[in-house]
């Protein structure tokens, strides 16, 4: 059955951008000719994809597609720009000010919020809903919703996923057997009371053995949301109602945040403002929460033949796992429009995400029918691992959604006072009340005006 996200017909207008006070500015000018998704294969065109810098494998995974989509459309040319991701709303404003902004632009879950905001994507229903009434696909029956609809704000479709993004417990085996753990606890669906027991025997096994010096997680709490929001709602606290209120001084907040000191204090994780050399990658930590693939650490020395995942605890009675996106939007002021959106057609077809998986990307397949790991290419050379836990507890996935009740202009400061209530949770020095004061304090600053 075919699910539209919006059912009223929508008038798309092209954009020309000017700076004012460094704000982007959308002024309409010319109404967009109609969607069209059965170009000629004989097509000519240039089209550019800014993807981020620093990362081999997804410049190698966009160029298996690149090579794939040609083969159909050998006349349409597809060149790669780069940007660093820690400046990603910095460079994209000032490409797209500049009007040299790529046709296809790299994005992840929270950043697309700022691509929406100064009107830089453009909406692709019209692009979805011809493509499965042309039996090309359907969203529901073919994709997971619960990462393609990640891409979505207010009715409209802005992000198409190159792959399914959730959060996993990665964890060092040589460390857990040395210390004597069983192994069979850890399993799909373990409870965090049993990965926090596990994590004090290993801090037992390290204090007496002379690694006191070593800690146990590499949380990842205070830099990304998509491990500190789904604990915070795990135990019913939440940034706001759905209404736009503020509502993270609750009590549920301060038995997360509590949750947390206690970690900093016990030694599991490090405390804020601690200088340490233990970490996972170091093959000194046992543990650490990320969604990134195993190749990413399989072959790293420190790490090979002693690595495997599993899901990410499920905690309390409404558990919430981290999941999210990364993917590509169609720039609003792309003159190719219709080429950009038969590439990324292509990136999300069957060919084409096996394409991308011989060029690293070692993570579930947004399509369903390329969940076994076992036969399909994003699990080849790693099929002795868990890649079960990636896809495990479809049910409990949350993105960072509190964003959607927000104009997207207060995005980056709203994500910034939630990693600061993390930050300050873990500094020893500060009392309970005083970081849900803080975290008031800057989420209210945040939405100022």
């Amino acid at each position: 059955m075919k699910r539209f996200l919006l059912i009223a017909a929508i008038a798309v207008f092209g954009v020309s951008l000017i700076a004012c006070n460094q704000e982007t500015t959308i002024i309409t000018t010319t109404e967009a000719a109609e969607a069209v998704i059965d170009l000629p294969t004989n097509t000519t065109a240039d089209i550019r994809i800014l993807i981020p810098g620093g990362n081999q494998n997804e410049t190698d995974m966009v160029n298996q597609a690149i090579e794939g989509f040609n083969l159909i459309y050998p006349n349409i040319s597809i060149s790669l720009s780069y940007l660093a991701v820690n400046s990603y709303e910095s460079t994209v404003r000032n490409q797209a000010l500049a009007g040299t902004l790529p046709d296809i632009v790299w994005s992840n879950s929270p950043d697309f919020y700022y691509l929406v905001d100064k009107g830089l994507a453009h909406p692709l229903n019209e692009y979805i809903e011809k493509s499965e009434e042309a039996n090309i696909f359907d969203v529901e029956d073919d994709f997971y919703v619960e990462f393609f609809n990640i891409g979505a704000l207010n009715g409209n479709y802005y992000v198409i996923p190159r792959s399914a993004d959730s959060v996993v417990t990665f964890y060092n085996k040589k460390i857990l057997q040395d210390a004597g753990i069983n192994m069979e606890l850890l399993e799909n669906g373990w409870t965090w009371d049993t990965f926090i027991d596990v994590c004090y025997d290993i801090r037992e096994y390290f204090d007496n053995n002379g690694f006191s010096d070593r800690y146990i997680l590499d949380a990842n709490l205070t830099s990304w949301l998509s491990v500190n929001y789904p604990i915070l709602r795990s135990y019913g606290a939440d940034v706001t109602d759905g209404t736009g209120d503020i509502t993270i001084d609750s009590t549920e907040t301060r038995a997360a945040i509590q949750m947390i000191r206690q970690l900093v204090e016990d030694r599991i994780i490090v405390g804020t403002g601690v200088t340490s050399g233990s970490s996972f990658e170091a093959g000194t930590s046992p543990f650490l929460f990320q969604s990134a693939s195993v190749s990413l650490f399989a072959e790293r020395r420190e790490l090979k033949g002693n690595i495997d995942i599993v899901s990410f605890p499920l905690i309390g009675d409404a558990p919430k796992i981290g999941s999210g996106i990364a993917g590509y939007a169609i720039n609003s002021a792309s003159t190719n429009k219709d080429a950009a959106w038969a590439f990324l057609n292509y990136m999300i077809s069957y060919d084409g995400q096996q394409r991308m998986a011989l060029g690293g990307l070692n993570l579930p397949s947004i399509r369903k029918d390329l969940a076994d790991f076992s036969t399909a290419n994003w699990g080849q050379g790693y099929t002795d691992f868990n890649l079960g836990a990636y896809l495990y507890g479809l049910e409990y996935k949350i993105t960072a959604d509190f964003l959607q009740y927000f104009d997207p202009k207060y995005k980056s400061d709203l994500d910034l006072a939630l990693k600061d209530l993390f930050n300050n949770a873990g500094n020893v020095n500060r009392t309970i009340e005083e970081c849900i004061e803080l975290v008031v304090r800057d989420m209210e600053d945040a939405l100022a005006d």
